[in-house]
């Protein structure tokens, strides 16, 4: 176990069940890569992400990927 994971560990103790549920859940959808993404059924607009998967909040037509290169620059070198 590396010193940055004991560290995550040490963090969580003494944490609520409540709160240990939505952290769990939070790294279940945002940090685990999806196994089978190619496998997937793609329904005919594309893929649905996050919230956005099976529900429709988005309008017909709207490009959600319009905005990728501008956000790229913004986040250059933050890793």
């Amino acid at each position: 176990m590396s010193v940055l994971q004991a560290q995550v560990i040490e963090s969580l103790e003494g944490l609520s069940d409540e709160s240990l549920s939505f952290l769990l859940n939070m790294i279940e959808q945002f940090m685990k890569p999806q196994k089978s993404i190619s496998d997937a059924k793609v329904p005919s607009g594309g893929i649905r992400i996050g919230m956005f998967r099976g529900e429709k909040y988005i309008a017909d037509g709207y490009d959600f990927d319009e905005d990728n290169t501008e956000i790229a620059k913004l986040f250059e070198g933050a890793e």
